[in-house]
């Protein structure tokens, strides 16, 4: 994983596709687990079936997220934060380097190897503003929260 040196490396995908791999229960890969890492802005609404872990602790959730994909298998990580222009990119670049140093070689391999890693273009704000309405693929949607310019 040490190709990946800076933002300009990394994969985006645009809400449609998120969407269309939710709809469909699969992504490209089999499997897919979307990762939050916004804070106080986590209010209002998260999208359906994502992992909350915000920024400011994110190095020591590190070990069980690594623990959660391979356990699970996921083979499509999706990470985002507000916007997607710095917190979810920087999570992302922290994942990918950080994978150099898991000890255990069953769980670094399988991360290498088999998870295909990208960042939400335009965060969960792009997000709500297409599909925030949409119970079947947000939860705890606050439509109010949003009109006010959360």
């Amino acid at each position: 994983m040490s190709r990946i040196h800076s933002i300009s490396d990394l994969k985006f995908i645009k809400p449609p596709t998120l969407h269309s791999w939710l709809t469909k229960s699969a992504s490209p890969h089999g499997s897919l687990a979307i990762i939050d890492v916004r804070e106080s802005d986590y209010v209002g609404g998260h999208i359906k079936g994502s992992w909350h872990f915000p920024a400011g602790d994110f190095y020591t959730s590190l070990p069980e997220i690594y623990n959660r994909i391979y356990n699970n298998k996921i083979h499509d990580v999706v990470f985002h934060c507000m916007l997607s222009q710095s917190r979810g990119p920087s999570a992302t670049l922290k994942f990918l380097r950080s994978i150099d140093d898991i000890v255990d070689s069953k769980v670094k391999s399988y991360l290498e190897n088999d998870v295909h890693v990208y960042v939400l273009k335009g965060g969960f704000n792009r997000w709500q503003g297409e599909y925030g309405k949409d119970s079947s693929v947000t939860e705890d949607y606050n439509a109010e929260l949003w009109e006010m310019g959360l």
